[in-house]
């Protein structure tokens, strides 16, 4: 799947399994600039309640930035199905936000399940991801765009990722959004199609004042188009 895995060190982990640290997920693309992922520490064991379905697997328990993330992967079609618990993620040290002057801050929690074909970082699945604390931060805004509590469900098929439901609610703006994400084995060229609406809050209006002129209409009713890919987005 053009991935790496690497760490610092490996130890045994009592009564079974492994403990790594400095554990880095990479892309093995020429490209790719930087980690995927890094965890100070990862402990892999049997699944046991997979082997007592006659299922084989393995439980991988993650510290993942300030949070802990919880996965248990086995053999299923010809390929592997992954199950998976986000707990308190922090959004900030993940550096999801690749424009100049602005960032994002928060934490995430969720669950799902995906399942990955041989050839391919993911195919199918579904899951839910709830964020708190959820702020942005931009240079268009004279102050922190505070977004407040989130929630998403999405779907994926044959790597096109479809946000069913999203949603922000107790701040500055209210973001609602719908549309899907046609995954990329480079993810900055992943496709955009999606629609979403902004409900500034009137206590924030002069805040948000140079933003919002930016944008193609004045919030409202009428929905905005997120199209382009993640490293190139066009707003229409």
């Amino acid at each position: 799947m053009g991935l790496e895995v690497s760490s610092a060190s490996q130890s045994a982990s009592f009564p079974f399994g492994a403990r790594l640290a400095g554990v880095r997920l990479s892309s093995t693309r020429p490209a790719a600039a930087g980690p995927l992922i890094e965890s100070p520490a990862v402990t892999i064991a049997p699944a046991f309640l997979s082997m007592l379905t006659l299922h084989p697997g393995v439980r991988v328990k993650a510290a993942l930035y300030d949070g802990v993330v919880n996965v248990t992967l086995r053999p299923s079609g010809g390929g592997t199905a992954i199950s998976y618990d986000l707990n308190s993620v922090d959004i900030a040290s993940q550096r999801l936000v690749a424009i100049p002057g602005a960032a994002a801050a928060g934490t995430l929690s969720g669950s799902g399940n995906l399942w990955l074909s041989a050839g391919d970082i993911a195919e199918t699945g579904d899951g839910e991801l709830s964020a708190a604390g959820l702020t942005l931060m931009s240079p268009f805004a004279g102050s922190t765009i505070r977004l407040g509590d989130g929630h998403s469900k999405f779907k994926l098929d044959q790597g096109r990722l479809t946000i069913e439901e999203l949603r922000t609610s107790g701040g500055d703006l209210t973001l609602t959004a719908v549309g899907t994400i046609q995954l990329a084995p480079d993810p900055g060229q992943s496709e955009l199609a999606i629609e979403f609406t902004l409900s500034p809050a009137p206590a924030a209006a002069s805040q948000l004042a140079v933003l919002l002129a930016l944008l193609p209409h004045p919030p409202g009713a009428q929905p905005y188009r997120l199209t382009g890919t993640l490293d190139a987005p066009r707003v229409s």
